[in-house]
């Protein structure tokens, strides 16, 4: 576990699923809860439940839960790790209010995520994804760091409209930190 000043970070549990089930609100589509075709999904609570309790998750990623002062889960996280030979992973960071991404909960598992990449891991650089209408994930990006790799137009179809979907990267060698 990781003690914050606005926040508990720790790995995410079985009984965590009805929270996690929570970031995937159908009419709200985020980069982060699309499969690896970027075609949305809709998990079950047991299937999630499944998820966070699978030992060999970490070919998935690690899942982490954050929690607020009370000890409410507000969010996720995950590092999945890329090709060990590239030395990349990509970032999600998934609360399930938007405005928590406004607050020092989300700067305190950016820094725990950051640690993990680029200090633990060793990686060169880290991803993220965000949808175009995630503009509270992006604006957060890009106060800590990340620069645009460039949009995909038009690469979600879904509650009756196109979405993009822009991949962002941090570089270790750009950070102070790493």
């Amino acid at each position: 576990m990781i003690f914050g000043e606005h926040c508990v970070i720790r790995a995410a549990e079985p009984d965590d699923a009805p929270a996690l089930k929570r970031v995937y609100h159908p009419g709200k589509p985020r980069a982060a809860t699309l499969d690896r075709r970027r075609e949305p999904i809709l998990p079950t609570t047991d299937e999630l439940r499944e998820l966070l309790g699978n030992k060999d998750v970490k070919l998935l990623g690690e899942y982490y839960a954050v929690e607020d002062a009370t000890g409410e889960i507000r969010g996720f996280c995950c590092l999945r790790a890329g090709r060990q030979d590239v030395f990349f992973g990509e970032m999600l960071l998934m609360f399930i209010e938007d405005a928590d991404l406004g607050t020092g909960m989300a700067g305190e598992t950016f820094a725990f995520l950051k640690h993990k990449a680029f200090m633990e891991r060793r990686l060169n650089k880290i991803v993220a994804q965000c949808l175009d209408t995630e503009t509270d994930l992006r604006v957060f990006l890009v106060q800590q760091g990340f620069q645009s790799d460039g949009v995909a137009r038009e690469v979600l179809y879904t509650l009756g409209r196109w979405f993009d979907n822009e991949t962002l990267s941090l570089f270790a060698s750009q950070h102070e930190d790493a």
